[in-house]
């Protein structure tokens, strides 16, 4: 599984139609449950045509009503597709349409080479904002042995995990739609709410104050209100925020050697991802010299089991810090590393746009990574037959570096984005490589073979 942009996909010629989801204008209520601090922060600063979604390849025959009723009923599964915000005085009102309210309108767009069609879906996807419903708009690519599927939708309403819970998601609700099954049926599932997860996230966070450990943790782990930033990436003369930033994504462990790893750490008394962060750590060390690797980790909060299959945006932000000062050995770096995550994994419930309110930041993360291990989700065993690939669009370019580590049943893959410069583009090409080669390097080292046997 890779996470890159939709130019990287490789998208067929075919018959292009666009699907936006529909409802009666005094078809929405007013709805009390409030918003989280996140959503009210992003509703203020997201940037115009920013969205993530998702791709796939269905190879099955393509059938449009059969789609419209799929697509139906994935929305009215998520309360989160079914809600939008409108301005009210200094705050936002929550609304709602009830799901059996919903359709999804197709719109034919003719026929299309691969670059006609991923400027007409760029631009399409482009259309969603955190503060106009719908929030998620599809398009398909019709050939004769199958259909290409795509979404994008905009932040407020998706994560990561709920990118990745569509794949097997959506090509179930087409096979049942295929073979008949009632509308009222596949539409039915037993899930959280992402609208309730939000309500009970804010009103936890009403109690932050100055005093609160989380902010005083964060406080600690900012640097005069400033966040780490990813070292020798800043370039030296910003670029253009009218420029799209570098994008960039590979297959940096094969399978078998992500294998190894995984005993490796669970020998160690830890997870893989311990080990992947504790190896780019000794990367950037050889490169920099640094003793220290701080970033910030985005870590869900699906704690509860009724939201683990739910649409929505339930991630929090941990502080990291990896002190490798004195480390000789990679079992060293490991269990800095395990300890680095966990000093300020409970920040991660605790809403990080109420922090920046209570301590007045204006500064936003420079240096992030995430590690996602996405094995268990449902449906992953298909992902390669379908090709399916979670997307992100292109973001102005900014003073920034972001990394996605994505473990799969095919190895593990590394994107990421950074400033348009060619400073910062050597700077993460060159860690990346360094992971590679350390991670190389400890499964190579002697006696690490029999660890585990």
């Amino acid at each position: 599984m890779e996470y890159t942009e939709l130019s990287d996909y490789p998208l067929p010629d075919g018959a292009v139609t666009t699907w936006s989801p529909v409802c009666a204008p005094d078809s929405w209520s007013d709805d009390d449950r409030r918003l989280t601090h996140d959503h009210e922060a992003h509703l203020a600063s997201a940037a115009a045509g920013s969205w993530i979604g998702s791709v796939l390849r269905i190879p099955l025959r393509y059938d449009r009503d059969a789609l419209r009723r799929a697509l139906r009923a994935w929305i009215a599964r998520h309360e989160a597709l079914r809600t939008t915000v409108s301005p009210a005085g200094d705050s936002w009102k929550r609304h709602l349409v009830e799901e059996g309210a919903v359709d999804v309108a197709p719109q034919h767009r003719g026929e299309l080479t691969r670059g006609g069609a991923h400027d007409l879906l760029s631009e399409h996807f482009a259309g969603v904002t955190p503060d106009r419903w719908p929030h998620c708009l599809f398009a398909t690519i019709a050939q004769d042995d199958g259909f290409v599927l795509a979404f994008g939708a905009d932040h407020s309403v998706m994560d990561a995990y709920s990118q990745l819970l569509w794949f097997g998601e959506i090509v179930e609700l087409y096979e049942r739609a295929l073979a008949g099954d009632p509308d009222d049926e596949m539409a039915a599932l037993d899930v959280g709410s992402h609208v309730d997860h939000s309500a009970a996230a804010r009103s936890l966070s009403e109690v932050v104050d100055a005093e609160h450990p989380v902010v005083r943790h964060w406080e600690e782990f900012l640097h005069d209100g400033e966040f780490p930033a990813m070292e020798g990436a800043s370039p030296l003369v910003p670029a253009s925020p009218e420029e799209s930033q570098h994008s960039l994504s590979r297959w940096a462990v094969r399978p078998g050697d992500a294998a190894r790893m995984e005993r490796l750490c669970a020998n160690l008394g830890t997870g893989t991802q311990s080990g992947v962060f504790a190896a780019i750590a000794l990367a950037m060390r050889e490169r920099t010299g640094s003793d220290r690797l701080r970033f910030v980790l985005p870590m869900h909060t699906r704690h509860d089991r009724r939201h683990v299959g739910a649409v929505g945006w339930y991630v929090g932000l941990c502080p990291v810090d990896i002190d490798l000062r004195g480390v000789g050995d990679f079992g060293e770096a490991v269990a800095r590393t395990r300890a680095g995550v966990s000093g300020g994994r409970g920040c991660v419930k605790t809403s990080f746009a109420r922090v920046t309110e209570v301590l007045r930041l204006e500064s936003e993360p420079r240096f992030v990574m995430s590690y996602v291990d996405v094995r268990k989700v449902p449906g992953a065993e298909r992902w390669p037959d379908w090709n399916a690939r979670a997307l992100r669009s292109p973001e102005p370019s900014r003073d920034e570096v972001y990394l996605w580590l994505v473990h799969s049943e095919e190895g593990i893959s590394v994107s990421a984005r950074c400033g348009r410069s060619e400073r910062a583009l050597l700077a993460v090409e060159g860690l990346i490589t360094g992971f590679e080669k350390k991670f190389t390097e400890v499964l190579g080292a002697p006696g690490v073979l029999e660890v585990g046997a």
